[in-house]
């Protein structure tokens, strides 16, 4: 489930002002000259003979340089009545030229001004007639409330700055040069406020074209593409993904796509671009945004999505086709850390307290907070702090956060209850409730520890190989499980085993072929295969339900074989050695060749293997029961044979190894799982040579003493020298016998060892608890999890 990443509201209290909107950063552009529009009748100035309606003031005063200038209107044009120190005009067919040099000239024209150059630093004001209404349109540009928006907008005659448009006023920041084929606008706004101009003629361009920002055109909201026909740049974009929110509510929705997606705005499927209710990360491959009931929001981008999150009622579809959410995520998504806590998400949350983190140095800093039960954390911008939703997390129950702040950057949050631990991880200033903060003053009483201190994406320093949790705390699957498919989405139907070898069969890439809820089918003594982009399902977890059934009392090689991106999902898959029969041959449950994906699967009872990662690469694994697979000499829970399969959120017990490898193969990402108390022997193995890579972290592993001769059991073993690392991080161990970092590496009963070498070796262990009483907690160490497989 997504976290909401509400920002807090002022709560009106003096000294809490613990607002929305992030810091105001803006690129400031001066021109030379400034330039203001208002009404003859408002300045205080006659407004002269209707023949002559409009007057320009060029106002010299204010500078002892001399400034020339030249103007050209279309009409008629003398000196102004009763302004200006100027008693002539030299002018040649509506255009007229002059000096000031600490004085002021002024003018009565007719129809409009076409071209203007003023030099140095004089003050240029134009007055239209005395009833406001010269042949010029009003546009006004007002920034969102966190935004900082930088445009250009041209024109073929000429545009003005209106300065006396309250916090819509344009100023001295903003610049209007005349160019070869008319005139350029270069200005900046940000957060909530905006600038106006007049414009004497058509509006010809405004860049860019979408935004988070509005338009207002004498006082009518528009858009770019209203007012000048520009479309948003999709043009050289594969693909699109639209969102309708189709019932009667708004729609929440987080995309995210490959590396490279240069993702934007799009009105393509007659979707609207709402400045307010969208936003981009800064590398364009993550979209979040509410749409409301009737309307579509769509984004056009260039490579494969990874990840799609929709709150609400919706029809979402890719490049024109209807969208599979139980498709997604697919390996590479980074999570769902960042979606929440957007402006449109907030309506008027209010907290007693805040801290504020501010990097001081030239590094950036990590920090971790946690307050009381009921704090209700959310992130703040008080102390000009900045809100980026890619560098913080806040745990489910709202008493834990913990980000990246850049250098020179503050991070704030806002709570209802007292603190109860803060580390800062660099060089910071830290405050409480705007007073300096004692860190030496933490941890207090009930802080529950800093198993949970580490491994967020923002702290992986690896090749990439990593990717952040894709879960939701579900751990094994089963009821509350997020990801589920219902039998109304199937293409097939079956019930009975002829009808599953036919469904499969005649199954193509996108079709679902869905094993009826409570069914049980025998597959016999072969192996059935899943072909790529098929999904194999059924209902485990819908309502409580267990999942259809498919058993064997053979020994096939496999009995299911997954390849390309097939997916098996809502299945219960049992061999013929269920229990503690650790007899049998040579049997897989489930069979890899490609990125597949087997999720909230309850799969047990197979001699060699319940999953075997046999081909290709890109393997997830997640939100399982894997267990009893227990045979002398095999029994593995998953064999990752191939590839960097990431292992994750998944429920092992009695498996002879629950995750091992070959050795040979390049690793795996072992992450989030819960181990039980049982097992046969060590839990989670690389065989030697031991391979590439390993990442072990942030599991629990509750076996203490080993089914194979009552040991104590190692719950790492690798069993050789990685040729890069094995990191083992922020695990809860039950066996108390931690390691030494210095001592041997392979020493009987320890929780983690290394074999045949006689130092550690391209292994590292750092911030694991140990011990069953432990002070850490199922939630600190899988977030969102309370252990409830115990």
């Amino acid at each position: 489930m997504a976290h909401r990443n509400d920002q807090p509201t002022d709560d009106g209290s003096e000294h809490n002002n613990i607002t929305t909107g992030v810091s105001r950063r803006r690129l400031l552009q001066i021109s030379g000259v400034g330039l203001a529009a208002g009404t003859a009748g408002a300045a205080g100035v006659t407004s002269g003979s209707s023949e002559l309606p409009h007057s320009i003031i060029i106002d010299g005063s204010g500078s002892p340089v001399t400034a020339s200038y030249e103007f050209q209107v279309s009409g008629s044009v003398a000196v102004h009545p009763d302004i200006g120190s100027n008693e002539t005009v030299t002018e040649t067919d509506g255009s007229v030229t002059g000096s000031v040099t600490t004085d002021t000239h002024a003018y009565k024209f007719s129809e409009s001004l076409q071209a203007l150059d003023v030099g140095n630093m004089a003050e240029v004001t134009l007055l239209y007639g005395d009833d406001g209404t010269a042949d010029v349109d009003r546009l006004e540009i007002v920034a969102g409330s966190d935004a900082t928006i930088d445009y250009e907008i041209t024109s073929p005659e000429a545009v003005t700055k209106v300065l006396d448009n309250g916090d819509r006023s344009a100023d001295d920041t903003d610049s209007i040069t005349e160019t070869s084929d008319g005139w350029l606008v270069d200005g900046s706004t940000a957060t909530g406020s905006g600038d106006t101009y007049d414009f004497a003629g058509a509006i010809k361009s405004i860049d860019p074209v979408t935004g988070d920002f509005t338009l207002f055109l004498n006082g009518e909201e528009t858009t770019v593409t209203e007012l000048t026909r520009q479309k948003a740049d999709t043009v050289d974009r594969e693909h699109w993904y639209s969102v309708e929110a189709t019932g009667d509510s708004y729609v929440d929705y987080y995309i995210e796509v490959e590396d490279g997606g240069e993702m934007v705005a799009s009105t393509v499927d007659d979707a609207i671009i709402e400045s307010d209710f969208y936003w981009l990360n800064d590398d364009k491959t993550k979209a979040a945004g509410r749409v409301h009931a009737g309307d579509t929001h769509a984004y056009a981008f260039d490579t494969l999505v990874l990840d799609v999150t929709i709150e609400g009622e919706a029809a979402a579809t890719v490049d024109g086709n209807p969208s599979d959410l139980d498709y997604y995520p697919q390996p590479g998504a980074t999570g769902d850390h960042w979606k929440g806590y957007f402006p449109w998400q907030i309506d008027g949350e209010t907290r007693k307290h805040w801290y504020s983190i501010e990097a001081t140095g030239e590094e950036y800093v990590d920090y971790y907070i946690e307050v009381k039960d009921g704090g209700a954390i959310i992130p703040s911008t008080v102390d000009e702090s900045v809100i980026e939703y890619e560098f913080f997390w806040i745990g489910d129950n709202g008493t834990k956060a913990a980000g990246r702040v850049q250098a020179g950057d503050t991070h704030a949050y806002a709570f209802d209850t007292g603190l109860l631990d803060v580390t800062v991880d660099g060089k910071a200033d830290a405050t409480v409730n705007g007073k300096d903060s004692d860190l030496d003053w933490y941890p207090r009483p009930n802080a529950t520890g800093d198993g949970w201190k580490g491994g967020f994406p923002w702290q992986d320093d690896s090749d990439g190989t990593t990717t952040e949790t894709s879960g939701d705390g579900t751990v094994g699957g089963g009821t509350g499980y997020a990801n589920t498919v219902s039998q109304s989405a199937a293409d097939i139907v079956v019930r009975t085993h002829s009808e599953f070898v036919d469904g499969l069969s005649a199954a193509s890439a996108g079709d679902i072929v869905y094993v009826a809820g409570g069914t049980s089918i025998e597959l016999g003594d072969r192996t059935y295969e899943i072909d790529d982009g098929v999904t194999l399902a059924s209902d485990r977890g819908i309502d409580g339900a267990a999942g259809g059934r498919l058993h064997t009392d053979y020994e096939p090689g496999e009995l299911l074989r997954l390849r390309g991106d097939a997916r098996l999902t809502g299945l219960r898959v049992e061999g013929p050695h269920p229990g503690d029969d650790w007899s049998g041959d040579y049997a897989h449950g489930v069979q890899l060749r490609g990125a597949c994906e087997v999720d909230n699967c309850d799969i047990w009872g197979f001699a060699y293997s319940g999953i075997d990662v046999d081909e290709g690469d890109g393997a997830h694994i997640h939100h399982n029961v894997i267990r009893e697979c227990n045979k002398s000499g095999l029994g593995y829970g998953v064999a990752a044979n191939s590839g960097t399969p990431v292992i994750e959120y998944n429920y092992f017990n009695y498996n002879r190894h629950s995750v091992a490898t070959s050795g040979d193969n390049p690793g795996y990402i072992c992450r989030y799982n819960h181990f039980g108390p049982t097992e046969v022997m060590h839990n989670i193995d690389a065989h030697d040579p031991a391979g590439d890579r390993y990442e072990i972290h942030n599991n629990v592993v509750e076996t203490i003493r080993r089914e194979w001769d009552d040991n104590l059991n190692h719950s790492v073993d690798v069993r050789g020298v990685p040729d890069d690392v094995a990191t083992i991080h922020d695990n809860w161990f039950f066996n108390d016998n931690a390691p030494d970092p210095d001592g041997e590496p392979d020493v009987g009963g320890q929780t983690i060892v290394q074999e045949n070498v006689s130092e550690w070796t391209n292994v590292s262990f750092s911030d694991n608890a140990y011990g069953e009483d432990a002070n850490v907690s199922y939630s600190d160490i899988i977030p969102g999890y309370d252990g409830w497989r115990t």
